[in-house]
């Protein structure tokens, strides 16, 4: 992954709004910000695997780093 928006599109903003507790809006924001706030990496780690997506925390920091 090369993106926190692309984070979202394989995701899918329905299922990853669902899966963190946040509304599709917000992730829509996420998406077209292409950024992610960092307390949310821990349900991303989290829920991640069981949507079949390979994230990593030191992939999250980066992304943030970058931003």
């Amino acid at each position: 992954m090369e993106s926190f928006t692309e984070i979202v599109k394989t995701w899918g903003r329905a299922d990853m709004a669902k899966d963190l507790g946040v509304t599709e809006e917000r992730v829509r924001n996420w998406e077209r910000l292409d950024s992610i706030p960092d307390d949310f990496f821990r349900r991303l780690l989290d829920k991640a695997p069981k949507r079949n997506i390979r994230i990593s925390p030191d992939l999250l920091i980066d992304l943030a780093a970058r931003n």
